[in-house]
């Protein structure tokens, strides 16, 4: 089969690489399509946080596909403006733990120097709790067991949270305000 049999909206290759993606959960891949300058063609872009495993996808993937020309492999990254909210959503949530007396406390957190993730580390381990943590972190954040270049509680207790709120639903989440642009 030719590419120009496919329509230019989006990629042949597509289900193949999301099978790769769900038998590999670990490398938080996020997949992008995107048409190619001129609209012929889609490329794929799959973007994943960690270097050894964007590599590792690099040489497991395009052999499962039909158009490996047409797959861009991207150490993927949030946006400063991002990290810093979530960042700030943890500290936050650091300085109120004593008040909301919860049974597991945020330790220590930072961000990877490579992949700009927010990580986190726990007092004890408590599967349930580091969940929640990483999903309500939109992707953007990692609970650790041991930790690394921790921001010290001293930092998290002088941090005043101006433009965040308690969400009614988890006593844990800090919901950050976006300023509005008008």
């Amino acid at each position: 089969m030719r590419y120009g049999e496919v329509p230019a909206t989006a990629s042949p290759d597509l289900p193949v690489v999301r099978q790769w993606v769900e038998r590999n959960p670990d490398t938080d891949a996020r997949l992008t399509e995107n048409v190619e300058h001129g609209g012929d063609r889609v490329v794929l872009a799959i973007s994943i946080p960690v270097h050894e495993e964007m590599l590792r996808a690099r040489i497991e993937i395009p052999p499962l596909v039909q158009f490996p020309e047409l797959l861009r492999f991207r150490r993927w990254q949030p946006a400063e403006q991002e990290t810093e909210w979530t960042l700030q959503w943890v500290l936050g949530l650091m300085r109120r733990q004593e008040e909301l007396r919860l049974p597991t406390r945020v330790t220590s957190t930072w961000p990877h120097p490579v992949s700009g993730l927010i990580m986190i580390t726990l007092d004890r381990i408590d599967p349930t709790y580091a969940a929640e943590l990483e999903a309500r972190g939109n992707g953007l954040t990692s609970v650790r067991p041991e930790p690394e270049n921790p921001v010290p509680l001293a930092v998290a207790g002088a941090w005043s949270p101006q433009d965040r709120v308690p969400d009614a639903e988890s006593p844990t989440w800090v919901t950050v305000e976006k300023p509005r642009v008008s």
